[in-house]
């Protein structure tokens, strides 16, 4: 994934976040405030501002901030449409101080936009020195750990975290932390485990008395982040993630060993024997190719190619002279609600030309799934006791029962279905 740059941050305040440095966004009256977009969105190309319905900013691309408008102070009307499009992508009524400059950082998690404000009107540091914070919106993720250090640092070499976001329940940022002008870099973590890698921005560059907030957005698969650099009342940096994370389920009958890397050297399985899944979720280039063999021998790599910032699964099934890989997106965000679990069904059993279909606890999972296919996530109420999973296959009366594992609350599981439809398997990860 890409490199993210950052600061130590010495504690979480909530969410509306103030930008500190210097830069202007030209004189404005005191009954009015300066608002821009930030577009930091994953599939909006352009956006445009409606403030109280009137146009006042237009196409605003991708990656990119767009000029001040001059809202009226108090409560305001903050609407989002794709550029030439009447529909909301998103509505927000803030209220706005008059002479002070904000920015509206448009993001999207799970295919919706959202929207945070950005204050920007902390007090210019003292000469000599900058200032930095970090704004997680990435609550996809889960529990973060944030590092900022110098560009060559070595991360295992740091024995504690600049900072942890440890809620998922609200956006929040760290405080203001007072750092030498220079250039810095900030990774990203799941917490407490250094080698889980969700972001890297090699350079967020501060010069004296400016006040940089780098700010953490949700990529494509939830897990993986991305980021961006706004100085306030000044220019704004996108750092997209380049990477994807990759798993291999194995799901080929005849107890086969499957084995899969990425270009570059990169092994994501050294050889898992089937059904399976492999040894989780590996961080590769997004610009990779795929192999993949089955008992030594290759089997032709999917031709889909891997998503920037999302997570995949590298199923392969099928009888082991005659395998298919294929590659499906995961969706881990985690449930909007803490009471449920979240999971799907991946059919890859071998010897049936009909459709799986899956319950968990008698809720319906994946109907008529196909070979070769998942299904989409669903999520049902969970519990600290051991579900009751039961597949069913539309070419066969035989019903495969698991009630041995406990699918917790807050969390996202694949099932997987492997190995010959006369004896399938449930495997979860």
């Amino acid at each position: 994934m890409k490199n993210f740059r950052w600061w130590p941050a010495i504690g979480v305040v909530a969410a509306v976040v103030a930008l500190g440095g210097c830069g202007g966004g030209g004189s404005n009256s005191s009954s009015n405030a300066s608002l821009r977009i930030a577009n930091a969105t994953l599939t909006h190309a352009s956006l445009d501002l409606l403030i109280n319905g009137v146009s006042a900013s237009t196409a605003t691309t991708t990656d990119t901030v767009g000029n001040y408008a001059s809202p009226s102070s108090g409560s305001v009307t903050l609407q989002l449409n794709d550029t030439g499009a009447a529909t909301a992508l998103t509505t927000t009524v803030p209220t706005l101080t008059g002479g002070n400059h904000y920015t509206l950082l448009a993001y999207e998690s799970g295919g919706a936009v959202k929207t945070a404000i950005l204050n920007e009107d902390n007090a210019v540091p003292p000469a000599g020195t900058a200032q930095l914070r970090v704004y997680n919106a990435a609550l996809d993720a889960g529990r973060i750990d944030v590092y900022i250090t110098a560009p060559t640092v070595d991360l295992a070499t740091v024995s504690t975290p600049t900072a942890t976001f440890a809620t998922t329940t609200a956006n929040a940022s760290t405080a203001l932390l007072t750092y030498s002008p220079g250039t810095y870099r900030v990774r990203i973590t799941a917490a407490g485990n250094k080698a889980d890698l969700r972001a890297d921005i090699p350079s967020v560059v501060v010069a004296g008395q400016q006040i940089a907030t780098v700010v953490l957005t949700p990529a494509a698969g939830g897990a993986l982040i991305n980021g961006s650099t706004v100085i306030q009342q000044g220019a704004y940096a996108a750092a997209r993630n380049s990477n994807t994370r990759v798993r291999l389920a194995a799901a080929v009958s005849g107890s086969a060993t499957v084995a899969a890397s990425a270009s570059g050297g990169t092994v994501i399985d050294a050889g898992s024997v089937a059904p399976a899944f492999g040894f989780g979720y590996v961080l590769v280039p997004a610009t990779s190719t795929l192999t993949v063999a089955v008992n030594g021998t290759p089997v032709t790599a999917p031709t889909t190619a891997l998503k920037p910032g999302a997570d995949a699964t590298l199923l392969v099934y099928g009888d082991p002279g005659s395998a298919t890989a294929k590659l499906l997106d995961d969706d881990n965000r985690l449930p909007s609600d803490a009471t449920t679990t979240k999971l799907r069904l991946i059919n890859g059993v071998t010897g049936s030309t009909g459709t799986l279909t899956l319950t968990a606890n008698s809720a319906p999972i994946g109907t008529g799934i196909a070979g070769g296919l998942a299904s989409g996530y669903v999520s049902v109420i969970g519990s600290t006791n051991a579900m009751i999973l039961k597949l069913s296959s539309s070419s066969s009366s035989a019903v495969t029962t698991d009630s041995s594992n406990v699918l917790s609350p807050s969390a996202v599981y694949t099932i997987l279905a492997g190995g010959p439809i006369g004896a399938p398997q449930l495997l979860i990860r």
